[in-house]
């Protein structure tokens, strides 16, 4: 036998490659490329979007309430059911500390609000600020502008540190506590400003005063009680 071999053959596909499009928009759609096209967007069914708007409504305007209500209730039952308003108050028991002047006389739902602060250059503006310093009885003392300076609302219950500092003489007598233990509750009443710099500092009168309240035993009128002579 002669030991020639004969050549080895050169192997081809079974079939021949197909040339894909340059062009990668159309690739999806050429036929044999293995690609599916893609979906074409769909709407929501009417039956899905009511649903979810069932839910919403459920979900925001009943479960929540409630369970927002419930919670509050649990935390703070007075507050919760209306009972404890933090709004501004007419307090003019000499006894209690007192907030700024309010041009509604504190009835937001009286019709009242009219009424116009004096501008900086009107001579009644005056008149004005040496009533309120007479009937806050700061006659001889430096009085702070916030504390006889009517609030834009007329129902604001925040006054400046100053302005409750400034009061202590007055509720110290009426009230038969010390000064310094007027001091210190009004130094444990000051809400610094938010992260240390993002606005005043300030005390909520009604929130002082309930603390002085129950410090006085109670039962002790925003008002005094009017007497005839």
């Amino acid at each position: 036998m002669s030991g020639r071999t004969s050549p080895p053959r050169e192997r081809r596909p079974a079939h021949e490659p197909r040339e894909i499009s340059s062009d990668l928009s159309t690739v999806g759609e050429a036929a044999g490329t293995g690609l599916a096209p893609d979906l074409p967007f769909r709407w929501p069914s009417g039956r899905a979007m009511v649903t979810f708007l069932v839910l919403m409504v459920l979900l925001l305007g009943a479960a929540y309430p409630y369970v927002f209500s419930e919670v509050a209730a649990v935390a703070s039952p007075a507050t919760a059911t209306g009972a404890n308003i933090t709004l501004g108050q007419n307090i003019t028991n000499p006894a209690l500390f007192w907030m700024r002047p309010s041009l509604i006389d504190y009835q937001p739902f009286t019709g009242a609000g009219n009424e116009v602060p004096y501008g900086p250059t009107n001579p009644a503006l005056y008149n004005q600020t040496q009533l309120y310093i007479q009937e806050y009885g700061l006659a001889n003392v430096t009085v702070p502008l916030n504390l006889v300076s009517p609030s834009d609302s007329g129902l604001d219950p925040d006054i400046t540190p100053e302005s409750a500092l400034v009061q202590i003489p007055r509720v110290a007598h009426f009230s038969h506590l010390s000064q310094s233990a007027l001091m210190q509750l009004v130094d444990t009443a000051i809400v610094p400003p938010s992260a240390g710099f993002n606005g005043p500092a300030y005390v909520d009168v009604i929130s002082l005063d309930r603390t002085l309240i129950a410090l006085l035993g109670g039962n002790v009128p925003l008002t005094p009680a009017s007497t005839t002579g």
